[in-house]
This record gives C-alpha cells, structure tokens and sequence, in this order.
C-alpha cells in the first residue's frame, strides 16, 4: 500500500524536482517507510512506500525492469503473488525482490492489459514504456484504490493517489466543477469518474488508461454480471460458499507484517475472523447510547476465537476532539468516513500496519434493508405510474426530506436505478437547486444532472437478471464504491495504515455471483450465516445494526455544546428545508470545510442554533 504520482509529458523540461518534491510532501502520509522519484524527458513518477511484502530496500519503487525499458509505480497488494510467481519463474524469470511489485511489472511485460485478469487484490499503477513513450494506467475491479486524473492543454497528464496531491503542484485550476457539486448534493457522494475540481476526474473502477504523446483514451478491463449458470443445491451452495470465503480471507493475510481487523460485532467482521487462520489484534468503538453499541458483542466474539481486543470508548465530547484531524484528512467529501478514522487512529496507536474489514458483506449477500424496500417500492410505482404526476405534486407539498425525494422519483420513468437513489439519496433535486440559489451558485450549469446518471445500462440487463441483483451493484458501485470505499481508503491512509477487504474480491464476487439471488441474497444474509456456523454459537441472529456513530442524539440533545461544535460551521440553508436528518448536516459542514480548504470558496454560513432559538 502506497500513493504513487507523476507527470506525462510531450515537453522535455515539463517534469522535474519541483513536481516529484510538491507530490512527494503531498503523499508522505501514504507511505512512511520509503520515497523514490525518477524523470527523464517530461516524465516524472512518484512513489510513496508503505512496506508490507519484503521490507527490504529490494522493494524501492519507482521499480525498472531488468532491461531497463519499463519503470512502475504501482499502491496495493497482488494476494496471489506467490502463485504468479512461481509460473514466471516457470517460464525463466528470476525475481530480484520478494513482493509483489516485481511481480506485476514482470506480468506486464509480458502479456500487458491482459495481465489484469490474472490479479487478485487492489491496485493503482503506472507503467511507463520508455522506449514506446506509452504509459498504461489502471484500477483493480472495484476501485478499492484511487486514481486521480487531470490532463492539461498541451495534452500533458498528471495523476495521483489523491485529488489534493494533484491541488499541491499549481498545475490544476482551483475551480468548483457544478455538476460534481449537484452529484455531491444529491447523493452525499462523488460519482465514480467526479470530483468537486472542474477538469480533475477518476479513472473509472476496473479502469484502463492509455497515454502517449499527449493522447488519452480509457477502457474497462472488468465488468461485473450476475447472468446465471447452473445453480448448485443449498448444502452445495454452502459448502462451495466457505471454500470461497476461506480463499479470499487466506489470500488477504498476505503479509510481512502483523495483521489486524476491525470488528464491529456484526455478522460480517465476525465471519472474517472466524475464517482467519491465526490469531489477530481487534478493535472497536463503544458508545454509551445503548442502541449503537456493539462493543460488549465485539468482545464475546473476540474471546471465543482468542484475539487480543481492543475498545476505543467515545463519547460525543471524545469524538468531537478527533473532528480536526477528519476534516483535514478527506480527500473527497462524504457523509461518511468519521467512523473509519476515528478507529483508524486506534489501530496506528496500536503500532499496526494492515487491518482487515467485513466491508461489502452486505453487498455480496444482501444485508441492506434496500433489496427488499426498492424492488417493492419499484413495482409499486410502476403499478400506480399514471397517477404518479399527481402524487408528486401531492408530496411536494411537504417539507419532509422523504417526501421530497419520493416526489423527485415519481417524476422520473420507474426503474431500480431512480427508486434506489430515491431512498439512498441526500437532497432532492428540488431541495439541490434551492441550496445552490440561496448560496448564488445557481448560475452554474447543470451539464445534464450528473447526480441522476443511470448506473445500470438499459441494454445490457441480462447482466442483472433480477432485481434484486440491480440493488447489489447499485450498492456496491454508488453506496460502497463511492463512499465506503473512498472513505476508507482515504481515512486509513491518513495513519499510514493498509486497509484489506476480504468481503470486496473479483474472484469472491465471481464465484458466487452466478448462484440464484433468493439464495445468495437471502433474508438476513441466510448464506453467509450457514456458511460460517460456527458463529451461531457466540453471535445472535439478529437485524442489521451497522457501524453507526450515535449523531442524531448527539446533535439533537438540547444544549449539547459538543452538537454545537460538530455543526460549525454549517452553511446556512434557504428556509423550509428540512434540515432535521443529520446526514443532511454532516454532509454540508464537510462540504464548507472542503470547499474552503481546497478551493477558497465560502459559502455564507448560519448563526449557532442557539443564536436563532
């Protein structure tokens, strides 16, 4: 795990110390252990090391190839590093290093793009071609590792690890990009591809980019399907299940250093465990508020499969003193990611390097309330289509934020895609313009409501032949990819530490993906929970919690200083918005501050509440 950077070029003078030195400084929290830059004729690539596989000097990136031809920066992990390994060595290669990054770069040589499918783990790379002038870019399937993009006028290209490096070197305009500002507004993330900084963009997940000599052309190498194959019988179903589970969790133990998790007390976390194969460090949070805390769980769990436990207890006063370090760690908005930070910081006191999450379990087997709440309410409206005019103009008579989104979907033709962002969604459209008027941005064009663009392809549904197959990518590509993911990678990193995720794996996806939703999505992740029995002993089968922090309470409590102080400041908003979720109020504070710190731009903000009561 790293954070990689560069510049590609057609001007000779364009690269040079300066650039490596801005995105060097700007990356140095990725990457603790190791720094290396190599230029040569407006080339420049950056790396940034954070040694987990051979933590010898063997491992220094940029990393050449014996034949000096190709140079790569590569962040993440190949898990099946050993197995490529040895069939290179097969064919004649001899490795100089024991990780993985000579690895990748032997398997590109040789056979390119189409290495790719070969890969099991999470990757961001470079590969330069020194004597083609040609560079290969590219993103593991699910984007678990961040590739930022800006090409400049002369068709020069700088890319980074993250969106602020790119900011560090002057070369970027720092312009607030409206339809990245809409999309944020309206689902409380970026799209895949978005920023907030007009020009900057993300290679796409499971993306491809090739440059040379000023030109730029992306392509996939990687597509997810749920198209059926021969369903197996339940008992093989299950039996098949933990074999891919065990496969995956034994794969993300790859590591030259101790290993972690963070365990929430809920079913996914538990089954990484109880799959692991050694014993590991665990840590959690616990709350006072009863409702949100899994810490006494967490604990049983850790006992029965003897791992040593740690608690990180927070209150709102405790949580509030780690809001600076947040705020100052996203790198993209969201309104999520306090969480993963706040348990981030215990773990790099712990002095680990790699920690394991059951992030994705949900997506995977269907623990979301939505796989049962959009399809129902998808047909619903399909059902009541021509009175939906009518209903919509009747809700919109209210200023409740979920009658205001149910309004926006009735609008719009009946999919899974607009239910589900009805139900997933921050604002409304409505409620976005309302917000962009009162703070004078409503000038801005719209470029066609980046915020609503279909996910889902209407001609190629044979790849979600069910429902409920829609809802799992939609929540693994807006809800995970877009916000679990980036969040998480970027809240881990801030503390130098490698978040692995054994529940978010092509090959896992791929071996169960082809089984029948009513069994892989079952009510109350049914297959996961046979797959692992030996949970039902010490975890209770219960509804879904999820790792929440306690912020309605926290922010609701009347003369709370601490709900104060999380909220401020907080742009103020036009009058009759529904301001009372506090995702709502989460979301525009890291908003402000976001766009203040990186953009110089303020928005007019409200008095404290207790100046308007």
């Amino acid at each position: 795990m790293c954070g990689i950077a560069g510049l590609l070029s057609t001007r000779p003078g364009d690269a040079g110390p300066e650039l490596a030195a801005a995105l060097d400084q700007a990356l140095a929290h990725r990457g603790p252990d190791d720094a290396g830059h190599w230029h040569e004729n407006g080339t420049t690539l950056v790396h940034r090391r954070l040694a987990i596989q051979d933590l010898s000097p063997a491992g220094h990136q940029p990393m050449a190839s014996a034949c000096g031809r190709y140079v790569l920066v590569f962040n993440g992990e190949i898990y099946n590093q050993r197995e490529l390994r040895a069939d290179l060595e097969r064919q004649g290669h001899r490795f100089r290093s024991g990780g993985d990054t000579e690895v990748l770069l032997q398997l590109l040589i040789r056979y390119g793009s189409a290495a790719l499918g070969r890969l099991r783990g999470m990757y961001a790379y470079c590969l330069w071609d020194r004597q083609e002038r040609r560079a290969l870019l590219a993103r593991d399937p699910y984007g678990i590792k961040p590739l930022y993009i800006w090409q400049g006028p002369g068709g020069e290209l700088l890319f980074a690890s993250e969106l602020r490096a790119l900011l560090t070197t002057g070369r970027v305009p720092r312009r607030l990009d409206p339809r990245g500002l809409r999309a944020f507004l309206a689902q409380g993330s970026l799209p895949a591809e978005r920023t907030l900084v007009e020009g900057v963009c993300a290679l796409p997940p499971g993306g491809i980019g090739i440059w040379q000599e000023g030109r730029w052309h992306t392509q996939l190498h990687w597509q997810p399907s749920y198209a059926p194959e021969a369903p197996l019988p339940y008992p093989d179903l299950v039996a098949y299940t933990r074999q891919a589970l065990e496969a995956s969790v034994q794969a993300h133990l790859l590591a030259d250093v101790p290993v972690g998790l963070f365990l929430s007390g809920g079913l996914d976390s538990a089954a990484v465990l109880a799959l692991v194969s050694r014993p590991l460090t665990t840590i959690t949070i616990g709350f006072a508020e009863r409702a949100f805390d899994e810490s006494e769980q967490a604990a049983a769990l850790a006992r029965h499969f003897g791992a040593e436990h740690h608690v990180l207890p927070l209150g709102a006063a405790e949580a509030w003193r780690f809001l600076p370090g947040f705020l100052a760690a996203i790198d993209q908005p969201s309104v999520d990611g306090f969480n993963s930070y706040c348990v981030a910081s215990r773990a790099a006191e712990l002095g680990l390097k790699v920690v394991l999450s059951g992030l994705g379990g949900d997506e995977l087997f269907g623990g979301y309330p939505s796989f049962a709440r959009v399809p129902s309410a998808w047909a619903l409206h399909r059902r009541l289509d021509p009175l939906a005019p009518a209903g919509a103009a009747w809700l919109s008579r209210s200023h409740r934020a979920g009658a205001q989104r149910l309004a926006a979907a009735l609008r719009r033709p009946a999919s899974i895609d607009n239910t589900y962002r009805c139900l997933r969604g921050l604002f409304a459209p409505a409620e976005v313009e309302r917000l962009l008027g009162h703070w004078a941005l409503a000038s801005a064009p719209e470029h066609g409501r980046v915020g609503h663009e279909p996910i889902i392809d209407p001609e190629d549904q044979q790849r979600y032949p069910d429902p409920s197959d829609r809802v799992a990518w939609l929540e693994s590509s807006l809800y995970m990819g877009n916000q679990l993911l980036r969040d998480g990678d970027a809240m881990t990193m801030a503390f130098g530490l490698e978040l692995r995720l054994p529940l978010v794996d092509a090959a896992l996806f791929r071996a169960l993906a082809s089984q029948p939703a009513a069994q892989r999505l079952a009510t109350g992740k049914r297959l996961l929970r046979d797959a692992v029995p030996e949970l039902r002993s010490v975890l209770p089968d219960r509804p879904k919690q999820g790792f929440l922090f306690p912020f309605q309470p926290w922010f609701d409590t009347p003369g709370s200083e601490t709900g104060e102080q999380f909220l401020l400041p907080n742009p103020s908003t036009p009058a009759g918005l529904d301001m009372g979720p506090w995702a709502r109020r989460w979301g525009l504070m890291v908003l402000n501050d976001w766009l203040q710190r990186h953009l110089g731009l303020i928005l007019p903000t409200a008095p404290p509440m207790s100046a308007r009561s």
